[in-house]
């Protein structure tokens, strides 16, 4: 097979998305999910120390230099132009349809037509598209360098073909053979580009082949917001970029679903979740009122249970919300300060994490018991998980340390009960073995409560553990029943992110991601915390454990000096699996963001000046986004909060805007985002205006839905 061909419709469906895709506002930008990504996926502070926008976003002048512009008074209702809905998925829709036309061209399996990264999402999967003359189905085999780590799937009977071909070798040529149930069959080499990512050095050592299953990768969710494959020998074989990674799991129909791009609020607290295959195709994008972060769940009866915040995102990791899988409403909600107070329980991990006050629970992981209805909340910022009764949403029991929750009646504690019994400290990911054990990844963050802080562990003596505990609801007792990490000491410490999974419901086959290892080779030490990760010098490192009957057995390690080298979870999973690739599938957004909270207003229209080129607007249909930047003479201390105004007759709504100031020689550059869900507006013009520290700017722009 000819390279030249798939590379000549590769770039005719490049060029066709981009004419699909193109906006009909104002200049709006698409944004990848690694852009839309803070510089990690962190604990909220180190995060929010890291938040950058791109680079090439354009200056502009605000106040301080507005002198320089000609201002012009706002005359919204004559100049004002609507912005029109851009359609989200158009560039995939004109991906399937392109493909069915090839598919219908009458190619020769000899002579099929291969397609790289078709979609833009996934540069290492591709399609083959060809016909048989009869209704045919057949197995692909993409080769591996060994033996072992050849990639294998089948295809359904057809007449007209479009085959994914997943588990490309990343900036290089790989062998594909296609070989079809009459026996027929065909070999290409298939050549990618390279991602551009440098995630430092991947080193695998197998210990025990002996429950090593080769047919399934290892899927790395990097805390920067890319989702990518290693087989056995560590050499990556999927990539894409198309969403968040705080939260990816595999659906019971196959296909992966994982956070959207757009980030609500800083700094990954995403609108919601994208249902996709691995050629990167979107089935179905859910809104989430008060968005989504860190866990998903899901349910027996296929919809979702969803880590979410207050729908104001007034306080942040402390929600919970079940959404209908076919219709994306919400129809289960929980808020843990109905339950909880604020102050009972607090983790010395808040000192160390730099948290915020509104991050007051962190819920990092959601597990469903089934059997007894309970849903279980992995609290780190209370050293607890935390188990709720969802029917009438009380409290059932509390898993950890009762040092410090005064507000909480002991009885709802367990107690502890085995020589070798440990609590944990700052844990993450919560989930239930088959007979009800609970497993849990604990950091070990101080090892003490926030009250006996000054006792905090530090230095030679830090451990993580992955851990699991049997409970006894009846006498609310609980014993540990297996750990692994604490042998391998500080070498092995990550302080935050990081999870266990059983790989088959047992304790005897655990599957550990410690993703957040920090050393110093000049100071010698390993006890760091999310707010030190940007510190100069430091090589982050994640190990990715195969754990069978208590030995370790296969090793997986990333690590340099590059913040992708963190991982936020990993999980097994083969690349062909029952999720299948569907070109007729009609992309649905489900649900809605909800009402966005906002202050009334009442700036004084005719004093607004012509906002400056360089500002993106976007309608998606779900909501309203600004993005921009300018430069300014005030200080980063000094500048006035941002806001985009709502203006409709006597009516002004004031929504906030994320500032990210630089301090430079030029002055202040701010880089600015934003956003309001149409929710709420229906049945009403609205002009928007942008107030830029202390002066209003007249968009040029209004929205108005019918």
């Amino acid at each position: 097979m000819k390279n030249k061909r798939y590379r000549e419709l590769a770039a005719i469906l490049v060029m066709m998305t981009m004419t699909a895709g193109s906006i009909t506002t104002v200049a709006a930008e698409t944004e990848t999910a690694a852009e839309e990504e803070t510089a990690a996926e962190t604990e909220p502070a180190a995060e929010a120390t890291a938040e950058t926008e791109t680079a090439d976003e354009t200056e502009t002048e605000t106040a301080g230099d507005a002198d320089s512009e000609a201002a012009e008074t706002a005359d919204t209702k004559s100049q004002a132009a609507a912005l029109e809905v851009t359609d989200r998925f158009a560039q995939q829709t004109a991906v399937d349809e392109a493909l069915l036309q090839e598919a219908s061209n009458g190619y020769s399996l000899d002579e099929a037509l291969i397609v790289v990264n078709p979609y833009g999402m996934s540069p290492l999967s591709a399609v083959a598209v060809f016909s048989t003359e009869e209704a045919c189905g057949g197995t692909v085999t993409v080769k591996g360098k060994s033996a072992e780590n050849d990639v294998t799937g089948t295809f359904e009977e057809a007449t007209e073909h479009i085959v994914p071909i997943y588990g490309l070798y990343n900036n290089d040529t790989t062998e594909v053979e296609i070989t079809l149930d009459d026996g027929t069959s065909a070999t290409f080499e298939v050549t990618t580009e390279d991602i551009g990512v440098d995630y430092g050095t991947i080193q695998t050592e197998m210990k025990s082949e002996a429950s090593y299953d080769y047919s399934n990768l290892t899927f790395v969710c990097s805390t920067m917001g890319t989702l990518y494959g290693v087989d056995a020998d560590g050499d990556i074989r999927f990539f894409t970029n198309i969403g968040g990674t705080l939260g990816v799991h595999q659906l019971e129909n196959g296909h992966l679903l994982m956070p959207a791009s757009y980030v609500l609020k800083s700094s990954y607290y995403k609108e919601g979740m994208i249902e996709v295959d691995l050629l990167g195709k979107i089935y179905r994008e859910y809104m989430i009122p008060g968005g989504q972060h860190h866990d998903f769940v899901e349910l027996p009866d296929g919809n979702l249970l969803v880590a979410s915040d207050s729908p104001d995102l007034s306080t942040v990791e402390d929600y919970v919300v079940e959404i209908d899988r076919e219709t994306g409403a919400v129809v289960w909600e929980l808020d843990m300060k109905d339950l909880i107070s604020q102050e009972d329980g607090q983790s010395a991990s808040m000192d160390s994490d730099g948290s915020e006050e509104a991050d007051w629970f962190h819920n990092n992981g959601l597990a469903y018991d089934a059997e007894n209805d309970l849903v279980l909340l992995s609290a780190r910022h209370k050293d607890a998980i935390v188990a709720v009764n969802k029917e009438d949403k009380s409290l059932a029991w509390i898993l950890g340390d009762p040092t410090g929750w005064d507000g909480v009646d002991p009885s709802y504690f367990f107690t502890p009960e085995g020589e070798d019994f440990e609590w944990f400290y700052a844990q993450h990911n919560v989930s239930i073995l088959d007979n009800g054990d609970i497993a849990l990844f604990d950091n070990g963050t101080a090892k003490v409560k926030r009250v006996d802080g000054d006792n905090r562990v530090s230095g030679d003596n830090v451990y993580s553990r992955a851990v699991v505990y049997q409970i006894d609801t009846e006498n609310m007792t609980v014993s540990q029943v297996t750990e692994y990490g604490k042998e391998r000491g500080a070498d092995w410490y990550s302080d935050w992110i990081s999870g266990v999974a059983s790989l088959d419901g047992t304790q005897d086959h655990l599957w550990i991601t410690a993703g957040s290892h920090l050393h110093s080779d000049e100071e010698n030490r390993s006890d760091y915390y999310p707010k030190d990760m940007f510190v100069q010098g430091l090589t982050k490192t994640t190990h990715i454990d195969q754990v069978d009957n208590g030995e370790l057995s296969f090793e997986l390690t990333i690590s340099g000096d590059t913040y992708n080298a963190l991982t936020y979870r990993s999980f097994r999973m083969p690349l062909y699996t029952e999720g299948k690739y569907d070109p007729l599938a009609v992309p649905e957004v489900l649900g809605s963001l909800g009402e966005t909270s906002y202050e009334e207003s009442s700036i004084d229209v005719s004093t607004a000046e012509a906002l400056p080129d360089g500002w993106n607007f976007l309608l998606d249909g779900s909501k309203i986004s600004v993005n921009g930047s300018f430069l300014t003479k005030t200080a980063a201390a000094d500048l006035q909060a941002g806001k985009m105004i709502l203006v409709s007759g006597e009516s002004q709504r004031a929504y906030q805007l994320t500032q990210t100031p630089s301090e430079g020689d030029d002055g202040t550059n701010v880089t600015v985002k934003g956003w309001t869900a149409v929710d709420g507006l229906e049945g009403q013009k609205w002009d928007i205006y942008l107030e830029l520290d202390g002066v209003l700017y007249n968009t040029g722009y209004m929205y108005s839905q019918a």
